[in-house]
């Protein structure tokens, strides 16, 4: 493998990489798929002839970059992943967040994070919001077209309330924690709040998992991944047979902090960097897990009739392991690193091997699924999502021509100040193949542990660590021809000041119905040392039958 030493050398690799394709490239190569619940001959949707409700499991796996599968060019193997992968439909074009309450949030309620006032922000410990309670989740849809459903792993959601909890946002089970991200093996984690009596920091912990409603203690020392491994065979071998299985399977990996097994480690001794050496440990066991999961599907007589989706909710973070590299940025990031996301669906009526070019954004899934599980599209609430299934089973051109990536908060140009800049808040968009930022692409900082590693890098960095700095701009705007220019080295805004404008025009049609990002503090009515040292809902639901 080449490995480069320098910057110079990065540079000039950077130059003739060309593992990303890009839009609309090797049309001919396209393979043609069959779709669940709808024949397809010669490229046309028979809707008459419907077979039986496939089982769905949704795999949703937290940080994965760019660059963190063996598929996509990592130096470890995902050979199970891998599998899956070559077996389906890889999505090209796929859109996620820049972190990973907005992507769950438009995942499971099928709206950009923005029209939900949860645009840039995460819901973690002590937090008083949620998803809002007036959504329809894909769980419900997913119950509603007569699944089983279960979601195991990462919520990250929302937990103030019981309301706001898996088992009454249309899961039967849940087998997980509620916080963004804990220790590994303890299952703990903590959060800090400002005491209003002294006017300083005060931290508290507890523990943070749970067995549907109850705590489940006895995991004191076991590794998530195989934790949840372990829950969803069970679920599998256990299934209610006379209902279509829905299992929503939320890995805990690959987010940090940086914890694995010994001999997931050792398998992993010919990588030099200790970051992405503990990071490759961490990807050993969740494709040993994701093995595993399918093979017990094989066991019980499932596979033949299961949809399996992928997808991660942000990009890689380079400081603790993960790599985007070619793309450049990295989780938390406007940069392709940080929101163009790894996704591919497998399984029954997918025709292999295919990659997807079209446009997708993960509020897609929710109508797509149902579309899949043969459920109505209709929610609560107006949908941002686009039903893509047939598209994606006949390789057809994508519905959706245009992305809101982020517009958090809610500022910029006004009629009174035309000219202002986003320089505090952040705006992103894609239509068809243009891409613009305004404001601040990244979120500052150095990165904690005395990393030489900045937080949130805005420009290109090699697995091995090495980093190619981004060019100089100080006019806070971006604007990319990703057809072209997929790896966003040439910024062309000065060039197309045209196309700059019908972008941020597009932006300020969001921007103006005003939808204030919600990100209230941590309420210290949330300490875990009020509730037996477990983090749990502390606010009131006005169902009494919740409390």
């Amino acid at each position: 493998m080449l490995r480069p030493a320098n910057v110079a050398q990065l540079l000039a690799l950077l130059l003739v990489t060309s593992a990303i394709p890009s839009k609309g490239r090797d049309e001919r190569e396209r393979s043609h798929v069959s779709g669940v619940g709808e024949n397809v001959k010669n490229g046309e949707v028979n809707k008459a002839v419907v077979t039986t409700p496939p089982h769905i499991v949704m795999f949703v796996i937290d940080d994965l970059g760019w660059n963190d599968v063996s598929y996509n060019g990592a130096e470890f193997p995902t050979p199970n992943i891998d599998k899956l992968a070559n077996s389906g439909i890889k999505l090209n074009q796929y859109y996620v967040n820049r972190v990973c309450s907005p992507t769950r949030s438009s995942l499971m309620a099928g709206r950009y994070a923005y029209n939900m006032g949860q645009d840039g922000t995460v819901i973690t410990d002590g937090h008083p919001y949620s998803l809002p309670l007036n959504h329809t989740t894909l769980g419900d849809k997913m119950r509603e077209a007569g699944y089983s459903t279960h979601a195991i792993g990462k919520w990250d959601l929302g937990y103030y309330k019981w309301a706001a909890t898996p088992t009454y946002r249309g899961f039967d089970t849940f087998y997980g924690y509620y916080n963004a991200d804990e220790d590994y093996f303890t299952h703990s984690c903590g959060a800090a709040y400002i005491d209003p009596k002294t006017k300083k920091h005060k931290g508290m912990h507890g523990v943070d998992f749970r067995d549907n409603k109850d705590p489940a203690l006895d995991k004191n020392g076991s590794y998530s991944t195989h934790v949840f491994t372990q829950q969803a065979e069970k679920l599998i071998m256990n299934r209610n047979t006379s209902k279509p299985f829905f299992l929503y399977m939320a890995y805990q990996a690959v987010h940090g902090p940086l914890e694995a097994p010994q001999k997931y480690i050792d398998m992993c001794a010919h990588i030099q960097r200790m970051e992405r050496q503990i990071f490759c440990a961490m990807m050993m066991a969740l494709d040993e897990g994701i093995g595993n999961i399918t093979t017990q599907l094989h066991a019980n007589g499932m596979w033949e009739n299961t949809l399996i989706v992928f997808t991660t909710d942000n990009g890689g973070t380079n400081w603790v392991g993960g790599n985007n590299w070619p793309l450049r940025g990295n989780k938390a990031t406007m940069w392709e690193g940080g929101v163009r996301g790894i996704g591919f669906v497998a399984g029954v009526g997918v025709k292999p091997p295919s990659v997807y070019y079209g446009l997708m954004h993960a509020s897609d899934w929710l109508p797509t699924l149902a579309k899949a599980a043969g459920a109505s599209p209709a929610t609560k609430q107006p949908l941002d999502g686009l039903n893509v299934w047939a598209e994606l089973m006949t390789n057809a051109s994508s519905p959706r021509t245009e992305v809101l990536i982020t517009l958090n908060p809610p500022r910029g140009p006004t009629p009174a100040k035309p000219h202002a800049v986003y320089t505090e808040g952040t705006a992103a968009i894609r239509i068809e193949n243009w891409k613009l930022i305004l404001g601040k692409p990244d979120c500052g900082g150095a990165a904690p542990h005395n990393s030489s590693m900045p937080k949130c890098p805005s420009g290109w960095v090699h697995p091995n660590g090495v980093q190619i700095p981004p060019p100089a701009n100080s006019d806070h705007i971006w604007l990319f021809d990703l057809d072209a220019d997929p790896l966003e080295k040439n910024d062309v805004h000065q060039e197309h000041p045209d196309i700059v404008q019908k972008l941020r025009q597009r932006i300020e049609e969001f921007n103006a119905t005003h939808i204030s990002q919600v990100e209230p503090p941590v309420d210290p009515a949330s300490d875990p040392a009020l509730t037996g040292g477990v983090w749990t809902p502390w606010v009131p639901d006005e169902d009494e039958e919740l409390q």
